[in-house]
């Protein structure tokens, strides 16, 4: 039961692993070396360039994407806390002042939330990808006329200082996406992230095999303590 002394034991576990990371804030190791991201560790990545403060409503799809390797076969992962994950961050993004938007398909959100778990060992983020085959079910794209298709790519601003960094498998990332990026460019058919949160190999049984809700919902707690710009401000 979350509130027992022996959750709050969890929790405090987990977040004694966690390595913090200010906003754009790790140096690259090189244009050919990946950085390995340490295992239990919190981080947030964010465009230093980026106005937060125009954010003001939110969408979110309703899975979790398990994001595969580019070739070999997906490790599994587990969805029994899938639920609980999109829970405490749509709960997190309501308790900074955002609005969630009941009608994306129609009224386009100030931004989307993407939330996914890497499916392989050594799962390299910020490289660019196209993203639609793991969101682009989700009907609250609806506000975006044409419409997306497979040509969109995923970009993030972050790239170019941090570089490649390699996430054990199980890894939860939060990603936000601005809408308004995409309405003022959208021949270059790319959106771009402005913000992510990673929990490295989370979902990992290697990692925590006695894996519970209160550990799940503490490390996405953790995503936005890092972050005190996310806040929806008048």
């Amino acid at each position: 039961m979350i509130g027992t002394r022996e959750a709050r034991r969890r929790a405090g576990t987990l977040l004694a692993a966690v390595a913090v990371l200010g906003v754009v804030g790790m140096a690259a190791c090189g244009d050919d070396d990946d950085i390995v991201a340490p295992i239990g560790a919190v981080r947030v990545f964010a465009d230093s360039s980026f106005n937060f403060a125009t954010l003001h409503t939110f969408a979110m799809p309703d899975t979790v994407a398990h994001f595969a390797p580019l070739t070999g076969v997906p490790l599994d992962v587990t969805r029994q806390f899938d639920q609980t994950i999109l829970t405490q961050v749509r709960a997190d993004f309501i308790a900074r002042g955002y609005v969630q938007e009941t009608n994306p398909a129609q009224n386009r959100p100030d931004f989307v939330v993407l939330v996914g778990a890497s499916a392989t060992e050594n799962f390299n983020a910020w490289v660019s990808y196209s993203w639609y085959p793991y969101y682009g079910y989700y009907s609250g794209w609806g506000w975006y006329a044409p419409g997306f298709n497979s040509g969109w790519s995923i970009s993030y601003p972050w790239y170019a200082t941090v570089g490649v960094v390699a996430y054990q498998r199980g890894t939860v990332v939060v990603t936000i996406v601005p809408t308004s990026d995409v309405q003022v460019n959208p021949l270059t058919r790319d959106i771009k992230a402005v913000w992510a949160g990673v929990a490295t190999g989370l979902l990992n049984p290697d990692v925590n095999p006695s894996l519970t809700q209160d550990v799940i919902q503490a490390a996405i707690n953790q995503m936005f303590v890092l972050s005190p710009y996310l806040v929806n401000t008048p």
